[in-house]
């Protein structure tokens, strides 16, 4: 008796259907060799830049598939170690076949619309309150405050922000979003030199608001700074 060759419900299907794409590919272009291309300082920014976005996105209990395979994509970029490379793009299948079998395992309903037994759309009742209406209480929101003259505007961790002392952020410890700033020793915090909003010495992500080392800047500006990959491009921190 053979010992089973895959012991994770799905994997098997996965690897069968991975491998008929292989040979699809390998007919159509023939074994193919191309350099790696990966480790460049882009490719780690965003690894953390996409690491941070998942970590938030589960703390908020909105974590998507989207965001676990983002992670683990970038996450193989920016490895220049050919050894460390072929181990995160495992990691990227193992994502791929975890999303698969996710799928799979989904029922009819939630793969498409529901029809009633003649094959149309049944007839809808009184619209329930959607998520759509939610967005829209937020955009009215949003529009309530540019009427009132307020900068309101997303800063570059992704923040809702004025860009100077208040800002809208998930608490993960109330579990609820909350406004953060400063009622009165505002003026007197150190703050950013580019973004002007005070320094948080706890947000050590690699985006965050603590101050970037020794320098006049938050951690997030000069991470956006290093983003940039215009040849002549000039800012107020690299000018």
């Amino acid at each position: 008796m053979h010992p089973a060759l895959f012991t994770t419900p799905g994997v098997r299907q996965f690897a069968e259907e991975i491998d008929a794409e292989r040979q699809r590919q390998i007919a159509k272009f023939g074994e193919q060799h191309h350099p790696d291309g990966t480790g460049l300082p882009i490719h780690q920014h965003a690894a953390n830049r996409y690491r941070d976005a998942a970590d938030r996105n589960a703390a908020a209990g909105v974590l998507m598939w989207r965001d676990v395979l983002l992670e683990e994509v970038y996450e193989a970029l920016a490895e220049s170690d050919t050894s460390l490379l072929r181990a995160e793009l495992v990691q990227v299948a193992a994502v791929c076949a975890a999303w698969a079998a996710d799928i799979d395992s989904r029922t009819p309903a939630e793969k498409q619309p529901t029809e009633d037994v003649k094959g149309e759309q049944p007839t809808p009742g009184p619209a329930p309150r959607t998520e759509r209406a939610h967005w829209v209480d937020i955009a009215n929101a949003l529009n309530a405050a540019a009427d009132a003259g307020m900068p309101v505007g997303i800063d570059i961790d992704g923040t809702l922000t004025d860009r100077n002392a208040w800002s809208v952020v998930w608490d993960a410890a109330a579990a609820r979003w909350t406004v953060a700033g400063y009622d009165e020793d505002i003026e007197e915090r150190p703050a950013c030199a580019k973004c002007r909003r005070p320094f948080d010495p706890a947000d050590t992500r690699y985006a965050g608001r603590a101050r970037y080392s020794g320098t006049p800047y938050c951690r997030g500006c000069v991470e956006a700074c290093h983003d940039n990959e215009i040849a002549d491009h000039r800012c107020v921190i690299c000018a």
